[in-house]
């Protein structure tokens, strides 16, 4: 079939797809290269999936329309080839101040997500087995990008896919117990052949982009020893990240590299599972997010009982959004169905976002699709599975067993003067009004709702750990106390504050006057505190004091 009648039968094809009139656009393409459209009146996405068998996806936007069409036909190199785009019958001008808009708000969209993220940390985990996609190029640019905006990276390589080409060319058979490769002594030469393979492919590209990569033992491991009989050999467990070398580094602008090998105090060499790392890395620093990019899709759904608030992605075929309760539910429900990969892949992620100054988002996603890392984190769409935290989770209604931890916690602030003192005797008679934020057994923060009745209750003893401030612990237990409050149908919330007003601020509190409080709170107001009055209505069928409230 020639270029004339492909471009008939397109045509008539299209045509029957998307009535509205249709404009063609002829392009000349070489290998690997990004079309231009001839005309300046719209606006073409495309995606270069192959040099040699090129498809192209064309994005239109509309002020009413919004098409994907994809030009499925091999697109030979350096032939001319015509591309169609559905287009509304209306005046041309239109559609390109719209799609103007459209490229304005993307913009914008970047350069807020770029001021989030700069100076924050992303830890990337990167399968091997992405070498060999002809995208893997396009990949690494990509990271490079990243850290030309600022982000601190810390890659992470796996190494998998190559330990089986060393293996299998030294004709070398291993065992896999449980998902864990038992490493003998010989194959220990071969795996570390393999580490050193991966890590400089990933270092070289990283400098093709004039970005300095570097790599390096900063992993603590020991053996794993003998588990259920079985002798893992020269396996190992990791212990933990050499941290402050690692951040050094990222402070003088390089992009730490670590692998899948590890040592302990003695020098003794140990194959380690990558995932493992990438976790202990995020335990030990500050990460802002975990990447998992993988040669395959991110966490699948088809076929599953969707957990209650979950997401998918349009298509149905993988978890677009996550927070650990839904990770629980699918574990729990179709654990057996889920793969080795995105079990590990799961369970590091629970162990990372699970603790107070734990990790804020993990992404599993596809890396053999093109920009899908630029696409997560530059935009709130996204392309794969995003696991975040239950910011309420760990905040449970206080007990008896409490009061000395709570005590602990106001202390502090006592002592400034930014609390009044409550004895033990005190809070515990008031303990079904505590909430506390723990993790593990242990207490990090507290929070009281006092009910007054007639719809009214008082927020008071907000307190943090010292260590933890400025890790959202305050905001989420505010939050959730103004979400019992309105739960419990409270009308209005107040609190006494001499210091944190402009914080409360943030809530939605103003202010107010002791006459707006309920008589009886009226009638114990601390004189000599002379502390500011704050009111937030949950409800606004209610009078601002309790005058009229039967």
């Amino acid at each position: 079939m020639d270029l004339m009648q492909e471009t008939q039968v397109t045509t008539t094809l299209f045509s029957g797809i998307c009535p509205a009139r249709l404009r063609i656009f002829s392009f000349t393409l070489s290998a690997g290269s990004v079309p231009q459209a001839e005309s300046p009146q719209q606006t073409l996405l495309f995606r270069i999936l192959s040099a040699s068998t090129t498809r192209i996806f064309i994005f239109f936007k509309s002020d009413r329309t919004a098409s994907k069409i994809i030009f499925a036909t091999p697109i030979p190199a350096l032939k001319t080839c015509l591309i169609f785009s559905r287009m509304p019958a209306m005046n041309t001008q239109l559609p390109q101040r719209y799609a103007n808009r459209a490229s304005v708000n993307t913009i914008r969209e970047v350069f807020d997500y770029i001021r989030k993220y700069r100076g924050k940390t992303f830890v990337l985990k990167i399968e091997d087995a992405l070498m060999d996609h002809p995208l893997f190029p396009l990949l690494m640019k990509d990271i490079v990008q990243l850290h030309a905006t600022g982000i601190r990276l810390i890659i992470v390589t796996g190494t998998r896919a190559t330990i089986e080409k060393h293996l299998a060319i030294a004709k070398l058979y291993t065992r896999v117990e449980n998902g864990i490769r038992i490493t003998p002594r010989a194959a220990m030469a071969h795996v570390k052949l393999a580490a050193m393979e991966v890590v400089q492919t990933i270092i070289a590209h990283l400098s093709a982009g004039k970005v300095n990569g570097i790599m390096g033992n900063w992993v603590r491991a020991r053996s794993m020893g003998v588990c259920d009989g079985t002798d893992y050999k020269f396996t190992g467990l990791v212990e933990r990240v050499q941290s402050d070398i690692v951040v050094k580094l990222m402070d003088q602008d390089f992009i730490p590299v670590l692998y899948n090998i590890g040592m302990n105090a003695t020098g003794d060499c140990y194959n380690l599972n990558s995932d493992h790392i990438a976790r202990q890395v995020c335990l030990d620093l500050s990460v802002e997010k975990l990447f998992f990019i993988r040669a395959q899709d991110a966490i699948p759904a088809t076929g599953l009982a969707l957990p209650p608030g979950s997401q998918v992605h349009p298509d149905g075929s993988i978890f677009s959004n996550m927070d650990l309760g839904h990770v629980d539910d699918l574990m729990a429900r179709h654990g057996d169905r889920l793969t080795l990969e995105n079990q590990t892949a799961l369970s590091c992620a629970k162990d990372v976002i699970n603790r107070p100054d734990g990790v804020k988002r993990v992404h599993i996603i596809d890396g053999r699709k093109e920009g899908r890392l630029l696409q997560e984190v530059f935009s709130s769409i996204g392309g794969g599975t995003l696991i975040y935290g239950n910011r309420y989770a760990h905040i449970r209604q206080a007990g008896l067993n409490d009061i000395a931890e709570i005590l602990h916690l106001l202390d502090g602030y006592v002592k400034k003067g930014n609390l009044v003192e409550r004895s033990a005797a005190d809070i515990k008679d008031q303990i079904s009004a505590y909430h506390i934020y723990a993790v593990d057994h242990a207490v990090y923060g507290c929070g009281a709702l006092y009910e007054l009745g007639d719809g009214w209750a008082e927020i008071g003893a907000i307190a943090v750990n010292e260590a933890y401030k400025s890790k959202g612990i305050g905001h989420g237990l505010v939050e959730y106390l103004i979400r019992e409050a309105a739960d419990k149908g409270i009308h209005t919330l107040f609190l006494l504050t001499t210091q944190a007003a402009d914080w409360f601020f943030e809530f939605g509190f103003v202010w107010a006057s002791l006459s707006d409080l309920p008589d009886s709170r009226q009638q114990n107001y601390n004189l000599e505190r002379n502390s500011r009055v704050l009111l937030l209505k949950l409800r606004d069928d209610q009078p601002a004091n309790g005058e009229g409230i039967q």
